[in-house]
This record gives structure tokens, C-alpha cells and sequence, in this order.
């Protein structure tokens, strides 16, 4: 290797290194760090790119490269909890064309400071054309054959990301910021995004969405099934390793009561099945024991943190476990034989508070997969074979079809009190609605319950027509309805004030269709009331009460808030525009 000119020694120590957070996007749990280079621009250098290009043109790339490795390693190791991080390092590809390269000193770098080699992910990026796929292929099977993680990095934006993601076999993707600025505004974007998830998901990869920076961005990219997510709203990127810490997203993560319940969680734990686990360093032997185990068929595999690699099946065993000699071609380390990875098959990997619906979704379209394992955090906690899973939807379809108005088929008491309850709990700034007819027992009485019925429906139709799709709607019972908006920058109190003024002047003109012209034309109907008087009684109409949630809310119980509704709603039937707002 070629000595540095001593500029290079002192650019060396110029330059810093920024680290930026990837976390679990379910728990908020750090899962590992990417390594960003700051100082660049204090060198002289327009871009960090450029950076690097004049490392390449004196053809010293690879030499300066391995220095900066022990740099931000060394500043890796300040972290605390670093050993149970993956530090994610940008691989400049243009390395391997460096006539100095040589395998090896990576493997002694982490000897050095006693780091695994599965903590090292590899990110190769689709910004530097690739020139001789045939070579760069040859190379990341050495680094994966050296125990490396590789990652794609800025997938999607480039021409050569699908053949890397079929000749690299990666263990990482990071979908490219492009296809999630807005990508809970953009159908097409989300469409685009979900097919990459669905496709790395299908081949064993583990999906980062880069680049989030909006709660509903964050959220978007948790309902395509992505598993881990790194971007401005986690935390920017930052030169002091003290704010890296355990646990981001306290306040908002895995907050969609109308997404995924505590309760489908809880019938996913009781299906799964724990299989005993085995370790990436764990020899064949170990394994073959295990298989030999009553009942075991299949052993997942996980890395030093638990986070799953992959399944082992029998089958793939069967010729050493049959063969006489089978046991000692295992104890021989220079056998392919010796390293699990030969036999590990891509298993969909989900998380337990990801939508049953996700789950599904992924391990249909895995033709070959037994069925799925479970995490929590990343971190393996069981499997759910294939039968399992089909009695989970059942019975998930079970509780929803008992707690659904029957009319309607909207959620009703249950999913509404366990949102509610949900709302509560976080303190998550949000907005409940509560919508109740005006004089709707008259209309009842004078037209008939299958007319009744008829409006009912109306406005359980005009609610998905008016309110965001993204809002939680359900029917109490009756003419009693209910609605939860999670307020954000884009979703702010006065758009959901704005869509709640709309529905109620919607209804209140279609509504009239369902009146007899008469009616219609005198704007009321004549009839008894209670004491059995006649009496004139105005069109159909439809009152709410506004209240508004946050951590400061008042409203500590679900009982508290349905008393609240209760007292409210007659100031709503009294004021001019049928609403009352509570901002507590």
C-alpha cells in the first residue's frame, strides 16, 4: 500500500465524522448509526462527492478510505451501547478499481477494537456507476463471505439498484428519500414504495426509510411495511456522540389505535410459536442437534443482537444428516458445510405491532415461506407458521365482525373506547368528535325505521366522503356517531373544523331527498309528539361536539370524556352552526 502524502495526514485530521440514527420503526429502538463526513467544505471541497473524486483521480481512494475507517470507528466506539449498534459506513464502490486493494485489513481494523464483523453494514450507493458489474459482484461476495452486512443505499434512483439487489443478495435496503418526501399526499410514490418493501421483504432484506422528516411521512412509510427508518425527524445527523441514545419517538411511535390494537397484538402472541434460535457463530453441529430435537424442523437464525437472518430448514440438511460422514464434514472448517449461511433461506421478517393486513400481505406474496418471523424491537421473539396466521385473521375477523354496527359496518363500542383509551394515554394531540341528529326520533316515528336506516347510512357514506381517510370513524349506535383526528403540521384543528362544517352542510342538503316533497317544500313534518299533540318538527340535521386533546387535556378517562360529550351536546343543537369546540 502506497504511503500518504503528509496533506493527506492533515486532511485526515481535519475531518470529522457525524452520526446519524437508524432506529426500529415500531419501537423507536436504536438499531445502529451511519457514519456521515463533516469538514469537507473547511478543506477547500465543494461536496463531499468531490471529496472523493480527487481521492480517486490520484488514485489513492482505498488507502485514505481504510483511514478513515479506523477514524470512525474509533469515534463509533465512544457510543455508549456500541456494541449492540450497526454502524452503517458509505462504501465509495470506486475502491475496489484502486490498484492497492487487498482483503484482510477491515478484519484487522475490528480485531483491533474488538467489534464482530456483523456490526459493520456496508452502504453501497447507485450514485457512482458501476462500470464492471461482474467485478464489483465478485468483491461484495467477499465482504459478505468476511461476515460484512451490505446495505443498498439511495435504492430506486439509480439504473443498477435491482441488478445489485440480484447479484449482492444485500442484507439492507434504504429506500432513496426521492420516493418519500410526501409520500402520505403522493398515491404513486406510496404505490412505488410499498413494491420496494414487498420485494426486499420477499428476498430477506431489512428496509430503512431515509430521509423521513414528518410524523405522517414516518407513519406512511410504517404502513407499507418498511422496518426500521432514519431522517431529520428522528434526529439530524450530529458530531457529539452523547445525544445518540437508546430510545427515540417516546411521544408518537406506534400510535394508530385504529391501525393495529393492543388486542390483534395480543392474539399474535398467543398463536406464536417461540422456536429455539441459533446463533450466525453457532457451528453446524450445534445446529444439527437441534434438528434432532422432537418436533423441530426448522431453526431460525439470528446475528449477536437477535436481530433474524434467516430460517435453516431439514430439508436443506437431509444428505449431511443422512450421510455417515455428515458430522465430521461439519467439524472440518475448510468445508462450505461449516458456515450456516450456505443454508439459511429469506424468510419475511414483521413486527409484532405491524397491521395484520401488512403481514398478510408479505407472506402472501412469499411463495416458498413456511410462514413469518416475529419481531419486537428487531428483536426475534417467535415464529408464526402459515395455519397460525390464517386462524389469527379468523379470529381477528371474529372480534371486529362482533364489535361492527350491523348497519353501518363501522367499529363500534370497542375499537371507539380502545382509541379513545389510546388518545388518552399518549396525550397525543388529536381532535374527538362526537355527531348526534337533530330530530331524527320524529322523522323515525313519521317515515319508518327503514327510512331511519336510510339516513343512518347516509351519513356513515357521506363521513367517508367528506373526512380524511386517515381519520378513525366509528358508529356508537343509532344516530350516534364518532370520530378521532391525530392533529400534525398538515393536519391541523382548523382543516378538521373545516371537513366537520362541511359534513354537517352536507348532510343536512341530502338529507332532504329522503323527504316527501310536501315535507320537503315546508321544511318540517307535522306530527305527534311524546304527549300526543301535533306539532310541527324541523328537518333532519346533524349537531357535534368538538373537543380537543393534547398533554395538557383535562380529560383523563374515557367515562370523563363521554360525560363532556353528554353536557355539550345540547349547546351544539343551540348554536347557529350545530357545534360545539371544547379546547382543553
Amino acid at each position: 500500500m502506497e504511503p500518504l502524502h503528509p496533506l493527506y495526514h492533515h486532511y485526515l485530521e481535519i475531518l470529522d465524522v457525524a452520526f446519524q440514527p437508524v432506529v426500529d420503526i415500531h419501537s423507536g429502538a436504536i438499531f445502529g448509526v451511519e457514519a456521515l463526513l463533516r469538514g469537507t467544505d473547511t478543506l477547500g471541497f465543494e461536496s463531499i462527492a468531490a471529496f472523493f473524486d480527487r481521492l480517486y483521480e490520484e488514485n489513492i481512494l482505498y488507502t485514505f478510505d481504510l483511514l478513515l475507517r479506523e477514524k470512525v470507528i474509533e469515534k463509533f466506539c465512544t457510543i455508549e451501547g456500541y456494541s449492540g449498534l450497526k454502524l452503517f459506513y458509505n462504501l465509495d464502490n470506486r475502491v475496489l478499481e484502486m490498484t492497492d486493494f487487498s482483503k484482510g485489513n477491515t478484519h484487522r481494523l475490528l480485531q483491533r477494537y474488538d467489534l464482530d464483523h456483523k456490526a459493520i453494514v456496508f452502504e453501497v450507493s447507485e450514485h457512482n456507476e458501476i462500470l464492471n458489474l461482474d467485478h464489483f459482484t465478485q468483491l461484495m461476495n467477499h465482504y459478505e463471505d468476511e461476515g460484512f452486512c451490505i446495505a443498498i443505499d439511495d435504492f430506486g434512483i439509480g439504473q443498477s439498484g435491482y441488478k445489485l439487489l440480484y447479484h449482492c443478495a444485500p442484507n439492507i435496503i434504504k429506500i432513496d428519500r426521492f420516493f418519500l418526501t410526501s409520500i402520505d399526499k403522493d398515491p404513486k410514490k406510496k404505490l412505488l414504495a410499498r413494491n420496494m418493501v414487498q420485494l426486499s421483504t420477499l428476498m430477506g432484506c431489512r428496509v430503512v426509510a431515509e430521509g423521513v422528516e414528518t410524523e405522517r411521512e414516518l407513519m406512511a412509510c410504517k404502513e407499507i411495511g418498511c422496518h426500521m427508518v432514519q431522517g431529520y425527524y428522528i434526529q439530524r445527523p450530529t458530531l457529539d456522540c452523547s445525544l445518540i441514545v437508546e430510545k427515540y419517538l417516546i411521544d408518537s411511535i406506534g400510535f394508530r389505535g385504529e391501525k393495529h390494537s393492543l388486542s390483534n397484538q395480543k392474539i399474535v402472541l398467543k398463536r406464536l410459536e417461540p422456536l429455539k434460535s441459533i446463533m450466525i457463530s453457532d457451528t453446524m453441529e450445534t445446529l444439527l442437534d437441534l434438528l434432532n430435537q422432537k418436533g423441530t424442523y426448522l431453526v431460525p437464525v439470528v446475528d449477536s443482537a437477535m436481530h433474524p437472518m434467516g430460517i435453516i430448514h431439514e430439508h436443506q440438511l437431509k444428505a449431511i444428516a443422512c450421510s455417515p460422514y455428515g458430522r465430521s464434514l461439519t467439524q472440518n472448517r475448510s468445508s462450505n458445510l461449516s458456515a450456516l449461511e450456505t443454508y439459511i433461506e429469506p424468510i419475511p421478517v414483521v413486527d409484532l405491532t405491524m397491521p395484520l393486513e401488512t403481514m398478510i400481505e408479505l407472506f402472501s406474496l412469499s411463495q416458498n415461506a413456511p410462514g413469518v418471523l416475529i419481531v419486537e424491537s428487531s428483536r426475534y421473539i417467535g415464529y408464526l407458521s402459515a395455519r397460525e396466521m390464517i386462524e389469527v385473521v379468523h379470529e381477528r375477523n371474529l372480534i371486529r365482525a362482533r364489535d361492527e354496527n350491523p348497519l353501518t359496518r363501522l367499529p363500534g363500542n370497542f375499537r371507539i373506547n380502545e382509541y379513545i383509551a389510546n388518545v388518552i394515554e399518549s396525550g397525543i394531540e388529536s381532535v374527538l368528535v362526537y355527531f348526534d341528529f337533530d330530530h331524527f326520533k320524529p322523522y323515525n316515528d313519521y317515515y319508518g325505521f327503514r327510512n331511519g336506516d336510510r339516513v343512518i347510512l347516509l351519513f356513515a357514506e357521506l363521513m367517508h366522503k367528506v373526512l380524511c381517510t386517515d381519520y378513525f370513524k366509528g358508529h356508537i349506535g343509532g344516530d350516534d356517531f364518532f370520530v378521532g383526528a391525530i392533529l400534525d403540521e398538515t393536519q391541523t384543528f382548523e382543516k378538521v373544523r373545516g371537513e366537520i362544517e362541511t359534513l354537517i352542510a352536507t348532510f343536512s342538503d341530502e338529507v332532504q331527498a329522503f323527504y316527501e316533497p310536501a315535507d320537503r317544500e315546508r321544511g318540517c313534518i307535522v306530527a305527534e309528539d311524546r304527549d300526543g299533540n301535533s306539532r310541527e318538527f324541523k328537518l333532519l340535521g346533524v349537531s357535534s361536539v368538538v373537543i380537543r386533546m393534547g398533554s395538557g387535556s383535562q380529560i383523563t378517562s374515557s367515562e370523563h370524556l363521554q360525560r363532556t360529550f353528554a353536557m355539550e351536546k345540547k349547546t351544539a343543537k343551540k348554536s347557529p352552526d350545530h357545534m360545539s369546540i371544547i379546547g382543553y
